[in-house]
């Protein structure tokens, strides 16, 4: 069977949630079992015309006996048990919005301004990943506000999310949090984050925004950090994207291949409250002609930093965060968040919470058929390799590979076993429009996710002709 099998999946995120009967309990595993196996479409569509089916998976989302936090819940746990075998674990912390303009709008939070239509949560989420290939482990933690029209009517500092998330991480974890390594941006450069972090005698990798004032010298921490001498070079691959420069204005960064110094501190930082010493990498990237935006980050880090390879696995840990931001856009995207059309916020907040984690299962999908991208990217050639060589059935249903041999038959596979995880790969990707004119052989989210959703479409034609040929029916 797949590890992908709808049925199962839903089974081992809800099959312990506190719904307080069992039946409910049924009810959830069938309902979220339903919309991954349709991701991106609407409950009703996902229950494929079974009015039966319909009306309980709305009976679920209306049924205030359950609560939006107890689903979560029932997912963190899973994640949890799945997390125990990993050495080094990755917690990619990040927030991000939930945006709606339907009727529902009215009765939730500010995004933009008091005038803007649109209307929604916001949604600090932490997701777990494997150190090693940086696969996605699963969601351990989310987090939903509504932000008042007036910020002095907020009960509490939305600063407080990043020690909330460690909070509950730890709860979740316990003895794991050893293995556990926070990753965060700039925004969680807080000084009542890291000491709560060093309270606790926690890893983290968090970016620093601030030059603060240090106890062991008279300059910057920046300034310090200039004044240090190089310990190495480092390249890394910058992806093409759309930012914004140092000024707040639109840009289009181009892809590159960016060269970077790295300089290494340990410092402590000049603060009212108990702080203890933390390491510092700094990445600088050479300046040149064609680079009018130069990437600059200096982390900070509970990481040791006496060798340049230590000082580059923090860099390697770092460069994993932008994973969350996949995870935002297979949640919102993939799997159809802000696409659900509930009235009342409660119902809103059950359906995409079962989102949340088929927004996670699209990720380990799409991160399942590309990992040896991943092990290349780390050097371990020969262990891509054999992850392409796998037989695509521990990904694909039968019906699904078989489906996909119809549009592009690996060349040389006599045998009637499934054909290779590369072959797999390759041909969703192209099922989703991918051609390699690059040459790189790596194709977009949005390719993979096409092909997937074309291929599923195929899937239940195929099913459906195969129950009616048992019926004796005629095609």
């Amino acid at each position: 069977m797949s590890i992908f099998n709808p049925e199962q999946w839903s089974y081992n995120h809800f099959k312990n949630g506190s719904f307080g009967d069992s039946r409910r309990t049924d009810r959830v595993i069938e309902v979220a079992a339903d919309m991954a196996r349709c991701s991106g479409k609407s409950i009703a569509l996902s229950c494929r015309g079974n009015e039966a089916k319909v009306e309980g998976a709305y009976r679920l989302i209306r049924n205030d006996n359950i609560s939006p936090e107890v689903i979560s819940a029932s997912g963190f746990q899973h994640t949890a048990e799945l997390a125990q075998p990993y050495a080094e674990i990755l917690a990619i912390d990040d927030t991000t919005a939930l945006s709606y303009k339907h009727q529902v709008a009215e009765e939730l939070g500010k995004l933009g301004t008091t005038t803007d239509k649109s209307r929604g949560w916001w949604v600090h989420s932490t997701l777990l990943l494997d150190s090693f290939t940086t696969q996605t482990i699963g969601l351990i933690h989310q987090q939903y506000w509504l932000r008042p029209n007036n910020p002095e009517d907020a009960d509490e500092k939305e600063s407080g999310k990043w020690s909330e998330a460690s909070y509950f991480c730890r709860q979740r974890l316990g003895k794991l949090m050893s293995r556990v390594i926070s990753v965060c941006d700039r925004e969680a450069d807080i000084l009542s984050y890291i000491q709560d972090k060093q309270k606790h005698n926690e890893r983290f990798v968090v970016r620093a925004k601030h030059s603060r004032a240090l106890i062991e010298t008279d300059s910057t921490l920046f300034e310090h950090l200039e004044s240090q001498a190089e310990r190495g070079e480092y390249s890394i691959d910058i992806a093409q994207k759309g930012t914004k420069n140092s000024k707040g204005k639109p840009v289009n960064r181009v892809a590159r291949k960016a060269k970077l110094t790295i300089k290494v501190a340990q410092v402590t930082f000049k603060t009212k409250g108990e702080t203890k010493p933390v390491n510092v990498v700094y990445a600088q990237e050479k300046t040149s002609k064609s680079v009018t935006e130069p990437l600059r980050w200096v982390l900070l880090t509970t990481e040791p930093i006496d060798t340049l390879i230590q000082a580059l696995h923090i860099i390697d840990i770092y460069t994993a965060r932008w994973r969350i931001e996949d995870f935002h856009k297979a949640w919102k995207t993939g799997a159809g968040a802000e696409r659900q059309r509930m009235t009342e916020p409660k119902n809103l907040e059950r359906a995409v919470s079962i989102l949340a984690f088929i927004g996670v299962r699209l990720l380990q999908l799409r991160e399942a058929i590309t990992l040896p991208y991943y092990l290349r990217k780390k050097g371990l050639v020969e262990e891509a390799k054999a992850v392409e060589a796998q037989r695509c059935d521990t990904v694909l249903e039968e019906d699904e590979w078989k489906v996909l041999m119809r549009f592009n038959k690996p060349r040389g596979h006599k045998d009637k076993g499934a054909p290779s995880l590369k072959w797999a790969y390759q041909s969703i990707a192209k099922l989703g429009g991918f051609t390699d004119t690059k040459r790189t052989g790596i194709a977009s989210w949005t390719a993979v996710w096409e092909g997937w959703s074309t291929l599923q479409s195929h899937v239940v034609g195929y099913r459906v002709a195969k129950e009616m040929i048992a019926d004796g029916e005629s095609l």
